[in-house]
């Protein structure tokens, strides 16, 4: 059983480990993406200088807010002709239709939609563009996906410390003459449930050292593989936290083995 348990919180470990380190990825991914978010707030033609001064003013004065930049129209044909060249020759444009705008970059993407409400009751914005549908999306996906990791972790490791537990009440079970005698002579309850109780973290770190290891070598031999042959993949494995991860493993296989431990241990006693 106890080899059982010790192979059974590796394979969990494992499992786990895969799942925070795609959450982790994923989460970083979303960040880049997310945190990409930029209001655009395109202002009325001949707007005075000192009501654009004042709108700015306004934006950076928002907490919520990270920074704002003004973009001439000028330099808004700029960039517009930096980006077709070779596709399409705006010199033949005799104006320029492009308006000034603000651009505002939010601290927190989900202030996005409340920023640019702000934004269009100020007197010299025309129009606001913050692309909320695929913001909108962006954020739901990341609030489904993450409880979802939530919930499969949960069950792991609830799995985990059930199997620790049965373990562990086996062991009380086939060694409860020793309990017993032990009782008689005058030994406390913590005198008897401590031996248990580091059974059951050394099942669980022995556990975890274990799928951290196999962890460790699946990340070295195929992470570089995908991220050659899959360059299309939103991830950069590069940047998530591995020793990070590792330790939170190596920490939860000690503390389920703890509290499995101590819950099946104390359920004996109170029965005797």
């Amino acid at each position: 059983m106890a080899v059982t348990a010790v192979g059974t919180v590796a394979v969990s470990v494992v499992l786990l480990g895969t799942i925070l380190f795609l959450h982790e990825s994923f989460a970083i991914f979303m960040k880049q993406v997310v945190g990409q978010v930029t209001i655009a707030a395109y202002l009325k033609d001949n707007s005075p200088k000192a009501m654009v001064d004042g709108t700015m003013r306004v934006m950076k004065s928002d907490p919520r807010v990270q920074s704002v930049t003004f973009v001439s129209k000028k330099q808004a044909m700029d960039g517009l002709r930096d980006r077709l060249r070779g596709q399409m020759n705006l010199n033949l444009i005799n104006t320029n239709p492009l308006p000034d705008a603000i651009m505002i970059h939010p601290a927190d993407p989900n202030d996005a939609a409340a920023i640019a409400k702000r934004l269009q009751g100020l007197p010299s914005v025309a129009t606001v563009n913050y692309r909320s549908d695929v913001t909108q999306k962006l954020l739901r996906v990341e609030s489904v996906l993450g409880a979802v990791g939530l919930g499969v972790v949960g069950l792991l490791l609830a799995a985990t410390a059930l199997l620790i537990y049965n373990t562990i009440r086996l062991t009380v079970f086939a060694r409860r003459s020793e309990i017993h005698i032990m009782q008689l002579v005058g030994a406390t309850h913590w005198t008897v449930r401590w031996p248990f109780v580091f059974e059951g973290i050394l099942t669980g770190v022995a556990g975890a050292v274990i799928g951290i290891a196999l962890l460790e070598f699946a990340y070295r031999t195929f992470a570089p593989k995908l991220a050659i042959d899959l360059p299309f993949l939103p991830f950069n494995f590069a940047v998530v936290p591995v020793g990070t991860i590792a330790l939170e493993l190596l920490g939860t296989g000690a503390l389920i083995g703890m509290l499995a431990s101590m819950l099946s241990v104390s359920r004996y006693l109170r029965s005797t």
